[in-house]
């Protein structure tokens, strides 16, 4: 059983009584980073790791004051609502990660919380401030007119026409898909501060772990059906701007499915740590890579591509 080395409600480890507040102020650096320009934002995603490590070490009083640091740190170095909102809607998620494995209900559990809250932290910010939201995402993903402009200017005459004009069209869907982007990229945070973790406490504090469950992920054969009635609903003309949002979420979950596989697989591979990372990266860093993740967890629903994977069973027939 997991836990051998914290029990579920166990007393926190002796800490010195400034270590929640290391903890917030290390966190409030890396959530600074979302107010810098790309790719630099991507940094805060692991601003909540290290209140994370402290509520698995040090309890639930010191963290909630490392979070109560960690935010009011941001909102001094950056005047305004927003920043604050953006720090608390980051550390929330990885929060409600770190409480589910310190009550011993999991990381996917865990992780099935930080997605809800991701949900109805994103509905609140959508209904009370949507062209902010927008115009937020574009700056991330680089594709305002600004950018795009100064792009245009530094290169050369006719170079860069077609790859522009394919942004241009790029930022055109955004404000098609603009509820289910903003889900996906709040998805794909709480994703890696799930790994973030999980690798963190695989080398430190492995007791805390319940094996390889981030690697045994599968939804619901029934997930299938609003996937293939939303590709239907495509057709007609009022239906469409809500089948593009529920396409692109049922696909990042499918892509999460399909993830899964590929860690599962490659983490039985024969040889060495390097190379299983060399074949990880091949598969993340190809174009096709979202595609491909989507199909794969689709599939596997059906064709249980992990059970390929396994070593084959023993001779025994008792």
């Amino acid at each position: 059983m997991a836990h051998s080395s914290a029990s579920v409600g166990a007393r926190p480890e002796p800490q010195s009584p400034s270590a929640p507040l290391w903890a917030g102020v290390l966190s409030a650096l890396l959530l600074a980073a979302v107010q810098g320009p790309s790719p630099l934002p991507a940094l805060a995603v692991a601003g909540p790791l290290p209140l994370m490590v402290q509520r698995l070490r040090g309890g639930l009083s010191g963290t909630l004051l490392g979070v109560v640091l960690a935010v009011a740190l941001t909102g001094m170095a950056f005047p305004g609502w927003m920043p604050q909102v953006v720090a608390a809607g980051l550390l929330l998620p990885g929060l409600l990660v770190a409480e589910s494995v310190a009550r011993g209900r999991g990381l996917l559990r865990g992780c099935g919380w930080a997605l809800a809250a991701v949900a109805a932290i994103l509905a609140v910010l959508l209904v009370g401030a949507a062209p902010r939201m927008e115009l937020r995402l574009l700056e991330l993903l680089g594709l305002t007119a600004e950018s795009l402009a100064r792009v245009r200017q530094q290169a050369p005459d006719g170079q860069l026409d077609e790859l522009l004009a394919q942004a241009a069209r790029l930022r055109d869907g955004l404000s098609v898909v603009l509820p289910a982007a903003w889900f996906v990229l709040g998805g794909l945070a709480v994703t890696l501060q799930a790994v973030l973790l999980r690798a963190w406490l695989a080398r430190t504090d492995p007791g805390w772990l319940e094996g390889d469950e981030l690697e045994r992920l599968r939804w619901p054969l029934l997930l299938t059906v609003p996937f293939v009635l939303s590709g239907l609903c495509l057709l007609h003309e009022p239906l469409r701007r809500g089948a593009y949002n529920a396409l692109l979420v049922l696909a990042f979950f499918f892509a999460l499915q399909g993830l899964s596989v590929v860690a599962y697989v490659l983490r039985r591979l024969a040889g060495p740590p390097l190379f299983r990372a060399g074949l990880a990266a091949l598969v993340l860093l190809n174009p096709w890579a979202s595609q491909m993740l989507v199909l794969l967890g689709l599939f596997d629903q059906w064709a249980d591509f992990r059970r390929w994977a396994d070593p084959p069973a023993g001779g025994d027939d008792e």
